[in-house]
């Protein structure tokens, strides 16, 4: 059975995105409630009616219209845990570099529950002395 009931969903950029749609409804199978923060780079990938429907939840998706409802701050306290699913090369710099300049990096800064990253990204771009200094910081 699944430990984590509260699971907040981060989809960067990849085009492993799309697994993000099965992860949920997976995670939903097993009795998690799902709460997606979708990313620009996402959105390329996965809709946020695709995310909403299979979530059963609101996606997240602006940083200035969280604040206006739910903040970043009630998202970042909200889970048991956050998993990054896809983590892009990006993301994860970002994330390493503690750089918040929208929804999905400003809620995993000032969150204090753990973080699962699922890095997925072309394998140069992984093998990468960037992108190894970045999952290892």
């Amino acid at each position: 059975m699944l430990a984590a009931r509260k699971i907040l969903l981060v989809v960067s950029g990849s085009v492993a995105a799309y697994k993000a749609l099965e992860l949920t409804r997976l995670l939903r199978k097993q009795g998690a409630e799902v709460m997606p923060v979708l990313t620009a780079g996402g959105a390329r990938f996965v809709t946020k009616e695709a995310l909403a429907g299979i979530s059963g939840s609101r996606v997240h998706d602006d940083l200035w219209a969280a604040e206006a409802e739910i903040g970043h701050i009630r998202l970042a306290r909200w889970p048991d845990l956050v998993v990054v699913a896809p983590a892009s090369a990006n993301l994860l710099a970002r994330m390493a570099h503690g750089v918040a300049d929208d929804l999905a990096t400003t809620v995993l800064l000032a969150t204090h529950a753990p973080i699962l990253a699922a890095p997925a990204m072309n394998p140069a771009m992984w093998a990468h002395p960037a992108t190894a200094a970045n999952v290892a910081a």
